[in-house]
């Protein structure tokens, strides 16, 4: 189902696609951040996996011909959604946003300008803000990328320096050129894409914080973090990108072994949110982590983190509460779009 009007003849520069499944509550902040785009040629695709919350009616306020909303006939997931915006995107350029995202008006003006200007890159990113519930920035994302970044280089810091999906701008036709979307990274898609995109040319970097990614409990990275399924995924992940024949013909395949060290450290920084299930689940996931990656154990932080777990939950939550009212004290609680 497409709601709104037909598209239109002249093919726009950019597709923005904000996969949806019953975020009705977020979406309006999502689609007026993208309206309010100072760069206006672009369309505006909200797919929905079949929601059963106000989310049509949510989009049907706003009449605007870019807009559309399309119903999947089943529901396809995120990996679907992603997958179907990215081969059905009509712009040059696709954005795939979070639908509890948002974006500095300024965004899509400085992505094409920097795409325009950088042919050789196959994409640009940036750093986020992170954002709680409320709309509080209490952190940003790490900001070490240069402003292009070859292509093999660009492979290994996808773990060790990590990105936000939201700020990626891709050029379509070298999402097109990298074959099949592969079914295996599932939740992890946005990785698949970012790494098939170093395989398309390099990778560009806009050093302005132009997103705002929101973090909250009902996010769905978070019950993966608790359970520690993230880190198998993300380790499964890293060592399928690093065995493609491309990977092993350009050198890339050398960096795995740092690749998994991060994915590893990334699972102890998150592994107090276990505690929540108990002793037992905290232990078992521990294992799991040291199990596969021991060298992780090499890292002071590692046994600081394991110290902070061992604490009763009461005082982890105190304590993580009063480290989010700080970064939020810190960062002036502001906003991207304010």
């Amino acid at each position: 189902m497409t709601a709104h009007a037909a598209p239109q003849e002249v093919p726009p520069r950019v597709s923005v696609v904000i996969p949806n499944f019953n975020t009705a509550h977020w979406l309006p902040g999502a689609i007026a951040s993208v309206l309010a785009q100072r760069f206006r040629d672009f369309e505006l695709v909200v797919l929905d996996n079949g929601s059963t919350d106000d989310s049509a009616a949510v989009v049907a306020r706003y009449d605007d011909p870019r807009v559309s909303f399309r119903v999947n006939e089943r529901n396809i997931g995120f990996f679907g959604s992603v997958r179907k915006g990215c081969l059905t995107a009509r712009g040059e350029f696709v954005l795939v946003i979070g639908s509890d995202d948002i974006l500095d008006p300024g965004f899509l003006e400085a992505a094409v300008a920097f795409l325009d200007a950088e042919p050789g890159c196959a994409m640009v990113h940036g750093p986020a803000a992170w954002i709680d519930p409320q709309g509080r920035r209490f952190g940003t994302s790490d900001r070490s990328w240069a402003r292009v970044t070859q292509g093999t280089a660009a492979m290994p810091a996808i773990f060790s320096k990590g990105f936000c999906f939201s700020s990626m701008v891709m050029r379509t036709a070298a999402i097109r050129a990298t074959g099949p979307f592969d079914e295996a990274f599932d939740a992890l898609v946005d990785v698949w894409l970012f790494a098939r995109m170093c395989l398309e040319g390099d990778v560009g970097y806009l050093d302005s914080i132009l997103c705002e990614y929101r973090i909250h409990p009902d996010a769905m990275s978070m019950p993966l973090y608790r359970s520690n399924d993230m880190f198998h995924r993300q380790l499964a992940v890293a060592r399928r990108i690093f065995a493609w024949p491309e990977a092993v013909a350009n050198g890339a395949s050398a960096h795995l072994p740092e690749a998994e060290t991060h994915c590893a450290r990334v699972a102890i920084e998150v592994l107090h949110m276990s505690r929540a299930d108990g002793y037992r689940r905290w232990f078992a996931n521990l294992a799991a982590i040291l199990r596969e990656v021991p060298s992780v154990t090499l890292r002071p932080a590692t046994w600081l983190r394991i110290g902070f777990g061992l604490l009763p939950h009461r005082a982890i939550a105190a304590m993580a509460a009063w480290r989010s009212r700080r970064a939020i004290a810190r960062e002036g609680g502001g906003t991207a779009s304010a």
